[in-house]
């Protein structure tokens, strides 16, 4: 039979299906190939720009830190001469509008003064309450002085300055740094801010 299907085929025909058996078969290009190279492209760039928001994010807490180190520096001002050393204290940084009772954010700033007065004090130390001019000279008056007491007792029972002899007094708006408005008349909030401080002296000798 094999014979016979051989004898009926035509040379032409055996030709080619000799050539098509010995024709290489070329692989098939996956279809989603390139969709696959877009989406690397596209998972990578989004990659990037994550990178680059977490950079911006870095450098936001940066400068976030570095404002708040100036805002305590700010809050906390020492001179000393040979004799005394005295410690301004932003009454904003300590209280809370018209109190006298310590705010939270107020510890690291009194630590910070306690440890001067732990290390320099060698008499009393005397500390001064100063109120802005708004409100009258009765409430300032009244509202400075307690809030030199308020300070006094933190330094005793969270400084633990037991030893220290402290000396408390409030002057209102008697003594001021700066102007409480400005020269047409008009109120000035940054020097009333000023104005609005506790002042330790520390006597060195």
């Amino acid at each position: 039979m094999n014979q016979r299907l051989l004898s009926c085929t035509s040379p032409l025909s055996v030709g080619v299906v000799l050539w098509a058996i010995a024709m290489p078969v070329q692989p098939q290009t996956p279809a989603a190939a390139p969709q696959t190279k877009i989406k690397d492209v596209a998972s990578r760039i989004g990659d990037l720009n994550y990178r680059v928001s977490d950079l911006n994010s870095r450098v936001g807490d940066l400068n976030y830190r570095a404002d708040d180190l100036g805002a305590k520096v700010e809050s906390l001002q020492v001179k000393e001469t040979t004799t005394e050393v005295r410690i301004d204290l932003s009454a904003d940084v300590l209280f809370a509008f018209d109190k006298a009772d310590l705010l939270p954010e107020a510890q690291q700033t009194l630590s910070q003064a306690a440890a001067i007065i732990r290390e320099k004090a060698k008499g009393a130390v005397r500390i001064d309450g100063h109120t802005d001019a708004k409100g009258s000279d009765v409430y300032n008056q009244r509202l400075s002085e307690r809030r030199a007491v308020s300070v006094e007792n933190w330094f005793k029972q969270s400084g633990h300055l037991t030893d220290i002899s402290f000396v408390t007094k409030g002057f209102g708006a008697k003594n001021p740094v700066a102007p409480n408005t400005k020269p047409d008349g008009s109120d000035d909030p940054a020097g009333r801010q000023k104005n609005r401080r506790v002042e330790i002296t520390i006597t060195k000798g």
